[in-house]
């Protein structure tokens, strides 16, 4: 195997979002799927960032408000916006966001650390930040972000 196969399967797989003016990436081994069903039923007294819960084929998956998450002004729902439907600790949880964009592949050696004035809670969120052509993409930190979802 030659260095840039190895440096590949080093990689890793980012799907890649938008929210705002802004691209997220997720780390494609967490995700199940991309849905498009914002039919989303509000629940009541759960946190503001839980825009409410989907029925995934007879499974109820919580949808978590990237926006409202991010600190964001939440926007009503749209056609462009889908559900990123990815598996944390044994449950699916869907992360509503604006857009989806594309699937890409990235070395591990060209993932930069998130930048040092991010932080605070909101820093957390972020694992690293990798530079395509013309934009940036801040990596999620799944663990961080999620640690704290609300569950019914």
């Amino acid at each position: 195997m030659d260095q840039e196969q190895e440096e590949i399967v080093e990689g890793r797989e980012l799907a890649l979002f938008q929210i705002k003016d802004t691209i997220y990436g997720v780390d494609t081994r967490y995700v199940q799927e991309i849905n498009q069903n914002t039919r989303i039923t509000i629940v009541h007294r759960a946190p503001d960032y839980v825009r409410g819960v989907i029925n995934l084929r007879g499974e109820i998956v919580t949808v978590i408000d990237l926006r409202e998450k991010f600190g964001l002004e939440s926007v009503d729902i749209n056609e462009d916006m889908q559900v990123v439907v990815v598996r944390y600790k044994e449950e699916n949880i869907g992360l509503l966001v604006d857009s989806m964009l594309d699937v890409i592949a990235v070395r591990q050696k060209e993932i930069s650390p998130p930048p040092a004035n991010l932080d605070g809670t909101i820093g957390n969120y972020f694992e690293g930040v990798y530079q395509m052509k013309d934009d940036l993409v801040a990596i999620l930190n799944l663990n961080e972000l999620l640690k704290l979802q609300y569950t019914l």
